[in-house]
């Protein structure tokens, strides 16, 4: 049963019931409500390798749909999505056998501008190891908790813990570099 006019303003819950229905345009409008924040947020976990973002996003929509009837609505369905889109990156991440190689690539091309270009938390961001990126990202981007980092991630809450204490270290250093007086 599909209605003549869908209003965007119908909840999450309402366009995944319809969507499951068959209702096309329902995905359409959960697709453009939610893409814009998914792929801003798997552009920081892939790092330097940003032009895999619409790959990512895509493979992450086909699982989202492929699990949609097992969304109960426990969580936001953006977080539900988000997390289906991090251990989507993780994944895409361990299959890059050359990533090591494209990492040092990436950071050692020029900085223009002297001082002032260095002061640019994406490129800091992406400049971290994967497993710091990934839980600067989560935590201090996306919200979630260390508990939730851990089950994402595979990992003790302490772990996470600790990871982002040495990623925030990492990117004081990255960010105050070149700059007199930083702390």
């Amino acid at each position: 049963m599909t209605l003549p006019h869908l209003p965007f303003e119908l909840p999450d819950g309402a366009l995944i019931r319809r969507f499951l229905d068959g209702d096309e345009r329902a995905f359409r409008m959960l697709y453009e409500r939610h893409t814009p924040r998914l792929k801003m947020t798997l552009q920081r976990l892939l790092g330097t390798r940003r032009q895999d973002v619409d790959d990512v996003v895509q493979d992450t929509w086909l699982a989202g749909c492929r699990g949609l009837h097992g969304y109960r609505g426990d969580a936001k369905f953006s977080t539900w999505l988000t997390s289906i889109g991090v251990r989507t990156t993780l994944n895409h991440l361990e299959r890059r056998v050359d990533r090591d190689t494209e990492v040092l690539d990436e950071m050692s091309a020029p900085l223009t501008n002297g001082p002032a270009s260095t002061i640019d938390l994406e490129r800091a961001l992406a400049a971290l190891p994967d497993h710091q990126r990934l839980v600067v990202v989560l935590h201090d981007v996306e919200g979630f908790t260390h508990e939730e980092i851990g089950e994402q991630l595979g990992m003790a809450t302490g772990t996470s813990k600790a990871t982002l204490s040495r990623a925030r270290q990492a990117l004081r250093l990255a960010l105050s570099e070149g700059v007199s007086n930083a702390s």
